[in-house]
Formats: C-alpha cells, structure tokens, sequence
C-alpha cells in the first residue's frame, strides 16, 4: 500500500495511522479492534465494496470538482475531435477518494459487517508523491471511441478504456474511469478475487462450508444494501462480507488446475507442517481430502487433526487460486503448537519472499520473536554456514523494510494504534516482542 490510511472512532479504534508493508503485524490485547481493522484493509483492497464507496460520485465530481468534470465533459463532448486532452494529478484524486469516503464511510463500514450499528469517523488517504495522469480522448474505428490514461512520471504506464459512442454517454465514461484511477491509488485496481480474509474460525467454516451451500448462504447471511434502504433476506445474523467471501473462496477455486507458481510453499508446508498432502481427490463434488506421507489413501477434513483443517484453506489458495496477491490473516498461530507456530513464522516470511503480502494478526510471541530474529540475521548479512548450522535458508530472512508493526493498546475503553519502528537496520525494537 503506497499511501497512508488515516481510521478514527472505528468500533475500539480511536486513531490509527497506516502504512502497510509487504508483511504488516497488529499485536495487542484482545477485543482492541485489530480484527475490525483487519477487516477494512481487506475490504479496500478486494475492492469488494466499490460498489458502496462510489455512490454520488457524479454529483460530487460535478458540484466539488468543476474544473475537473468540465474539463472531461469537454473531451467527450465532440466526436469528431480527436486528442483532445485534460491532466489531473494523484492529490487531486485522492481529494476525491476523501470526499467519497465522507460522503459513504458509514454505509461503506455497515456493509463489511452486514450490522446496522456500525459507524466510522473518519477514513482518510495520504500520499507522499503527486504523480500527474494525461486524460486522452482519441477516435477509434466503427464509432467506438477510447480514453486513454498515461502517468508522465511512469514511462510506459497506462490504462485504456474503450467504448461505443452513444449519446448521454459521457457521465456513465466519467464515472469508470475516475473509479478505476481511484481504486489503483487504493491497491485494488487488479484482478478481482486476488485478496482473501482467512477468518480465525477458519477450521469451523471449512467443515460446515459445504452444508452452507452458496445460494443458501448468500440468502441466510449477506444483507444486501440498495441505495438508502437496508433489508435483511432472513431473520438471522448475517456474516461479515469477509467471510462470506472466504466461504465463496473455497468454492470458487479452480480445482482441476493446479498451479506450479508456489509448489515449493506447498512443498515446505508438507516437509515441515502437515506431513502429508491437502489434494482435491474428486474434481465433480469438491472433495478435499488429507493424504499423510506414505499413505495412498486420503482422510476427509473432518476425521484430521487440527493443524490440517487450519493450514487447509491456506493450502488451497497457494495451490488453487487464480490470482492471489495479499491475505488478511486472522491469528495465522491459531491451534497450533508452540513448535509449529515456529514453523508458520517461517511460513509467513516464506510467503511474503514469494511475493503473497500478508496482513496478520496475532497473539503469538513466537512468531513475532522469530520475525524479529530473522530481521536481525538477514541485518547482520548471517553466512551460508551460520544458516545450516541454524537450519534455515536465504528464504527465512526478512529484511526489517518489509514489515510493519502494529501495537493496540487500550486506555479506558479505546485503542490507539502506534507503529513500533525499529532502532537501525539491524535489530528490531524490542517491544515487538509484547
């Protein structure tokens, strides 16, 4: 995330300031908000409540940002003009982001929870750069006309948009492109479904998920928000977005394909954690089985221990699915023994060296001691002999510029967030291990 996120009055939360780094750990106390905050990220970027954010947008462009509106009013207003142009910058657009999340911050947070009563008072972005974006207008062949984005600071960059010249067009043309320049500054203007909630009652959903069938749940449990008007499908509770997502997740996947790109992980996780496979053994129903080293014959979910139903979502991500660039991670530590909560600190660092950015919360003074010893060693620029000798590879070291801590801490009733920095490049601050 290249921007500073900026939360006040969220549930627990009475002020956070966010920079979120390819590895981004929240500690603290229980029942401090790291899960509502966990939430948002996930939600800003999966991009899953666009929808919401976006609201009024034409009204506010039109009546806040004149100048702007006009200006690309203008070059879609002639047909038969071609190259016509107008330039915005990244401050200007994050002036709009602002103003969306003014105007749309409640129903943006209702609608992650699926609860009424939520409310937030204040989300905000903040950037350091101001790169500046070309707007082009040009005149395509059998009447269709695209618009074309090219960022001068970015040589080679840029986003098109065709479409067929209509009348009464250029609102709805307005309105995709300045969404889609908005949501690349908030990291989510990339293949959809590349961003995944692994909730801490992960093990739960995974073996109930295939009772609660999709349609089944989507009636039972979501709380679609129309406009102004909120209704419940069902009398009961409805989940939060993030794990109707995760249940969608699991059985979305594209079984029948495995993918190479992170078979040394998967690999790792066998060797080191699970002792066996996690394998798709019925491509028709989705039948996940566990197969243990040795055995020819798979185990069903529900009949392994603990440490196999929590890795298995995990598992069939790296393997299974489409795009996967960052994971919200709910207490990645969660039923695992004090060794293996070892082997996921390792899992962890592994991942994010894989390119996976993870976002995690978490208890566990194990897994934040080792990150932090990894910090140290990779810091001190350990020798090939001192990591045998150890038992780790290139691949367990971290640097200390990848990551960024996170402490919660209450004072009567409400958490404020604060960032633990390190004291140098080689050692991390010791409070990390809080």
């Amino acid at each position: 995330m290249s921007y500073k996120l900026i939360v006040e009055n969220y549930g627990k939360i009475e002020k956070a300031e966010l920079e979120v780094a390819p590895l981004t750990l929240f500690v603290g106390d229980n029942n401090s908000g790291k899960s509502y905050l966990l939430s948002l990220l996930w939600a800003l970027f999966s991009g899953e409540e666009n929808g919401i954010l976006y609201r009024g947008m034409d009204e506010l462009l039109e009546k806040k940002f004149p100048k702007f509106y006009s200006g690309f009013m203008d070059i879609l207003a002639d047909d038969e003009v071609d190259g016509k142009y107008i330039v915005t910058d990244e401050q200007e657009l994050l002036r709009i982001m602002n103003e969306l999340f003014l105007l749309n911050k409640d129903d943006f947070v209702r609608s992650i929870f699926n609860y009424e009563g939520m409310s937030i008072g204040k989300i905000e972005l903040k950037k350091g750069t101001n790169h500046h974006y070309k707007i082009k207008s040009e005149k395509m062949e059998e009447g269709r006309r695209e618009i074309r984005v090219f960022c001068d600071e970015k040589p080679g960059w840029q986003m098109g948009f065709s479409f067929l010249t209509k009348e009464k067009m250029e609102k709805f043309i307005i309105d995709r492109v300045v969404r889609q320049m908005t949501m690349f500054l908030l990291d989510s203007g990339r293949s959809r479904n590349s961003s995944f909630y692994l909730p801490a009652a992960r093990t739960g959903f995974m073996l109930a998920k295939n009772t609660i069938n999709q349609v089944g749940r989507k009636r039972a449990f979501d709380w679609e928000i129309i406009l102004d008007e909120e209704h419940k499908t069902a009398d009961v509770s409805p989940f939060p977005k993030s794990i109707i997502h995760f249940l969608d997740a699991m059985d979305n996947l594209n079984l029948e394909n495995e993918k190479e790109i992170y078979k040394k992980l998967i690999d790792w996780i066998n060797d080191n954690m699970t002792n066996g496979n996690i394998e798709c053994v019925d491509h028709n129903n989705g039948n996940i089985q566990y197969i243990p080293n040795g055995m020819e014959s798979g185990i069903p979910l529900r009949a392994t221990s603990g440490v196999v139903t929590e890795l298995t979502p995990l598992i069939l991500l790296l393997k299974y699915a489409r795009h996967l660039r960052e994971i919200c991670y709910e207490e990645p530590e969660m039923c695992l023994h004090p060794q293996l909560q070892y082997q996921m600190a390792r899992l962890i660092i592994r991942m994010v060296n894989s390119k996976i950015n993870i976002v995690a919360s978490t208890h566990s003074d194990i897994i934040i001691q080792h990150i932090n010893n990894m910090c140290q060693m990779c810091g001190a620029d350990a020798d090939d002999k001192t990591l045998e000798r150890m038992g780790l590879d290139r691949e367990d070291l971290i640097s200390v510029d990848k990551i960024a801590v996170y402490q919660f801490k209450g004072n009567a009733g409400k958490t404020r967030v604060e960032r633990i920095l390190p004291e140098d490049n080689l050692k991390c601050h010791r409070l990390w291990m809080h």
